[in-house]
């Protein structure tokens, strides 16, 4: 039987916590159950064990087992260190769990130090898809109930819960919001300047974003100003116009912010 070759490229995905990019192997019919051959553990495995709570819950709203066992017999949940993460699981994180974590242990250096480029990257063939990226939005903002449900498209799935609760939530999340993934830097464009990203609300101001990032983003300074980067060069954004959409001015796959202190 001929293998899938992109269940390893989703595995990889899970563990260093692209989440976009896991969200679009989904999406194209990668079996999210699939057991490396080696040690038995699939994508929910490896976001489990290296705490990335968004995957987490991307794979889980997919129908990711949570009693498939690798090799050694443990479930997904079995290697859950954080306690969002167990809670997702409905188990509590006991004394055991906290002393095994704090043992030293060796990690690979493409999970310790993953290529920039690889945790922010798609599948190749992939092209930037608004339903996933409001998809990422939902699973990344760490004010949304853990219950919260979004949209599969072309993927079957449970019936969506109709209580009062949750439909409001599905339904306020998927059309209040239109996220754009945005990289942002500090000072100029280079990968030891890469901050992290943001899913911005393109319906926001200027000056919103930036409150976002002062809420998100470790290492930023106190006051500063806020430039596009479109691909060649930086483009100053003047502090006359904060007060227009983000959208008008982060438009391309390519732009990018970058944060100049003040």
């Amino acid at each position: 039987m001929e293998v899938d070759s992109r269940i390893n490229d989703l595995h990889e995905m899970a563990a260093i916590g692209n989440l976009k990019a896991v969200l679009h192997y989904c999406q194209s019919g990668v079996n999210i159950n699939a057991q490396n051959t080696m040690n038995g553990w699939t994508a929910l495995h490896w976001a489990s064990h290296r705490g990335h709570e968004p995957v987490v819950r991307a794979l889980l709203m997919r129908g990711a087992s949570k009693t498939v066992q690798n090799i050694k017999g443990e479930t997904p949940g079995n290697l859950a260190k954080k306690p969002d993460i167990c809670a997702l699981f409905g188990k509590d994180l006991d004394q055991s769990t906290i002393e095994e974590d704090n043992k030293p242990t060796f990690v690979p250096a493409y999970l310790a130090q993953p290529e920039l480029s690889k945790l922010w990257s798609l599948p190749e063939g992939s092209t930037d898809d608004p339903k996933l990226n409001q998809e990422a939005f939902t699973l990344s903002n760490p004010k949304l109930p853990a219950s919260t449900l979004v949209p599969r498209t072309g993927v079957s799935s449970a019936p969506t819960p109709t209580t009062a609760t949750s439909s409001s939530s599905a339904t306020t999340v998927t059309n209040n919001y239109d996220a754009k993934e945005i990289l942002v830097y500090r000072q100029s464009v280079a990968d030891e300047n890469l901050l992290g990203a943001i899913f911005a609300n393109v319906e926001d101001t200027i000056e919103k974003t930036i409150q976002l990032i002062k809420e998100e983003m470790d290492d930023v300074p106190e006051e500063f100003g806020l430039g596009r980067f479109n691909g060649s060069k930086v483009v100053p954004v003047n502090t006359k116009q904060y007060s227009r959409k983000t959208g008008d001015f982060f438009k391309g796959q390519d732009d990018a912010i970058v944060v100049v202190p003040k």
